[in-house]
């Protein structure tokens, strides 16, 4: 008996490839590793970098063609309000997958690489739920980067000797945590990407995320600032950091460096709206909570003296020079 192998997959901000000026994403190379009879494209509308989703699928759908990866491409909008609501995506992507055939006939292959971690938790709710055929039920895969060597398709198994809510939780856990991009500072460059993601700050924007980062990194914890004015140690911080990453800008800390001169104080409301501009840029170049959670500078306290901080483990942040 012929086996048709169908893969699913919700289109990631990964996946635009030269539409973004970008290497192919996880779903063409998961296509390079393994053959598949059938591809189906689940997306949502929303805009990535200067392009749409709508867009990265057509560009989707002509390479898979144009290659050959696949005799049959389809593709089905999930309209979703917020990507990172599991309730939302897991009753739309269940009222889908209810919709395909299921039988012994056909394989369903999970690529839960692309789209948000709440997405690939979702892939697996619907696998261990059980609802696919006995004999073939969701093979999940994650797709090996090839910037960290052969690419292969990996498969996702959900541990069977633990409870089911266990099983789940530990794989739900792992998956969120490997899916986390890392944060990369260049400090020669002045500039911040967040995996893929560029991060379009000012100079002092950056000396101000870099000062936190750095805090991460030496396992220094949330920092309070209390008062009116932030202390001269932070400025100090801040006007060598943007010496090192901008030497040409000497202008733009003329006024720095003379009130840090004259132990003069820089107001904190300065700092606080620096802080605001910044996370404001991660929210609309991630779009992401979860991600947005992970590398925003967050701030936790009562009204004059609150602390601030980024949750990101060290592992998840570096800085290059």
């Amino acid at each position: 008996m012929t086996v048709k192998k169908t893969l699913l997959s919700f289109v990631g901000t990964n996946d635009g490839g030269e539409l973004l000026g970008k290497n192919d994403g996880a779903i063409l190379t998961a296509l390079k590793n393994e053959k598949f009879n059938e591809v189906i494209l689940l997306w949502n509308e929303a805009k990535i970098g200067e392009t749409t989703y709508s867009k990265a699928v057509s560009h989707l759908v002509l390479a898979i063609k144009s290659r050959k990866y696949a005799r049959t491409v389809s593709e089905q909008q999930l309209t979703l309000s917020d990507v990172t609501d599991y309730n939302e995506i897991y009753t739309k992507l269940k009222k889908f997958t209810d919709g395909l055939q299921k039988d012994n006939k056909i394989q369903y292959t999970a690529a839960i690489s692309s789209g948000t971690p709440a997405m690939q938790v979702c892939w697996i709710l619907l696998a261990e739920s059980g609802d696919f055929s006995e004999e073939f039920p969701l093979r999940l895969i994650k797709v090996k980067d090839p910037k960290f060597g052969k690419s292969h398709n990996v498969e996702v198994k959900l541990d069977t000797s633990l409870p089911k809510i266990q099983r789940l939780k530990n794989e739900i856990d792992t998956i969120k945590k490997d899916l986390i991009p890392q944060a990369e500072l260049n400090i020669e460059r002045g500039i911040i990407s967040i995996g893929e993601v560029l991060i379009a700050l000012s100079p002092m924007e950056f000396c101000h995320y870099r000062y936190f980062s750095e805090r991460v990194l030496n396992d220094l914890g949330d920092e309070k600032f209390s008062g009116l004015c932030v202390s001269i140690d932070f400025m100090g911080s801040i006007y060598q950091y943007h010496k090192e990453s901008f030497p040409d800008l000497d202008l733009n800390r003329e006024d720095l460096r003379k009130m840090i001169k004259n132990v003069s104080e820089l107001g904190i409301q300065t700092f606080r709206g620096n802080v605001s501009k910044i996370n404001r840029k991660i929210r609309e170049s991630l779009n992401n909570d979860t991600l947005l959670n992970t590398f925003q500078i967050s701030i936790n306290g009562k009204r004059g003296a609150k602390f601030y901080g980024i949750m990101a483990s060290p592992e998840k942040i570096k800085i290059v020079r």
